[in-house]
């Protein structure tokens, strides 16, 4: 087993770690495992930047393997919350740094929460991922003396609570936050205590499991390889800083390129849909030839010079003679008449 030596006893690299995480550091095998959920993070919030600017069409919001993608991210970052408490109290809670902390986070969750609110007051952050660590540090502590197969069975218990006890009561928004309400609220990033504080008890029996086979276990021998290992080990020590950040870093680039890139044309082929349909309802025609007509209308008129012009009164004559054969084209294939003028 490769060790390290120190007051002339052969002490495994294992239980160094783990004595390093009495005093402060974490293992580098959990920084490593928190970088890569810092880089899924971005990967995800990027593919939801994108998209909401309609240069891609990918459903990031409604996609199972997207939102599945997104609840193992939060579930990887809550569940190294417990694992972390377990390694930071081996000797006891130190308050004052425990304290500290969670202000820290606490602040942060609060920044989030008026920053997007500031944003996108429709769907802000009231209780997202920063709030939810917050609460779960403190409610967690009871937790890291009990036995570790009542704390799993508490786990269990929790996970499984918005199945078995949700109620219109906790319907209120001022209970949102619970996890119990019968319709989720609308946030883009919402994160309650059912059924996530189950995870970060998951994370405390992980957490002992891990502490009682320190020696023998070769996670916590692990140490990050290479240039890259270390910048993801480097990221996850410094994993608060990158999640503030990174967003408004993606927002921003993404708003200096935008320009310059065209929009995927599933994006603006629904945004087009969305305006026709309607339009074609409102003179008396039925939804499948609304749809079938405003269909031709847009493969018709998407590519050419026509496509950006907001009436016909802003068209030059051969605009115009080109609009109308391709509207009556349409009118004619999907079995509607001219509208009267």
């Amino acid at each position: 087993m490769a060790s390290v030596w120190g007051r002339g006893e052969r002490v495994s690299v294992a239980a160094a770690g783990l004595a390093d995480a009495e005093r402060g550091p974490r293992l580098a095998a959990l920084d490593v495992v928190r970088g890569g959920a810092l880089a899924a993070m971005v990967i995800y919030h990027f593919a939801f930047d994108v998209s909401a600017i309609g240069l891609s069409d990918a459903d990031v919001v409604g996609d199972l393997g997207w939102r599945l993608f997104a609840r193992s991210i939060a579930g990887t970052f809550l569940a190294l919350v417990g694992v972390n408490l377990v390694l930071a109290t081996r000797r006891g809670l130190r308050l004052r740094s425990f304290l500290r902390r969670l202000a820290l986070i606490g602040g942060a969750a609060a920044l989030v929460t008026i920053g997007t609110y500031w944003f996108t007051p429709h769907a802000f952050v009231f209780f997202g991922i920063l709030h939810a660590i917050a609460l779960a540090s403190v409610l967690a502590l009871p937790f890291l003396r009990l036995p570790v197969w009542l704390v799993a069975g508490a786990a269990v218990a929790v996970v499984a609570a918005p199945a078995l006890l949700s109620h219109p009561v906790f319907d209120a928004p001022a209970l949102w936050w619970v996890g119990l309400s019968t319709v989720e609220p609308i946030s883009v990033d919402y994160v309650p205590l059912f059924p996530w504080f189950g995870v970060v008890l998951f994370g405390v029996v992980a957490g002992r499991l891990l502490t009682e086979r320190a020696g023998d276990s070769a996670f916590a021998r692990r140490r990050p390889i290479g240039a890259g290992g270390r910048l993801v080990a480097l990221a996850g020590r410094w994993s608060l800083a990158i999640y503030l950040v990174h967003q408004p870093v993606l927002v921003g680039a993404l708003t200096l390129v935008e320009p310059f890139l065209t929009p995927s044309r599933a994006v603006v082929s629904s945004n087009f849909m969305a305006n026709c349909v309607p339009t074609c309802r409102s003179n008396g025609q039925d939804a499948s030839t609304c749809t079938a007509r405003c269909g031709c209308m847009f493969d018709g008129l998407y590519g050419t010079d026509l496509f950006g012009l907001a009436s016909p009164a802003l068209m030059t004559p051969d605009q115009s003679a080109r609009w109308r054969t391709i509207v009556e084209g349409c009118l004619a294939a999907a079995s509607l008449r001219p509208p009267t003028e």
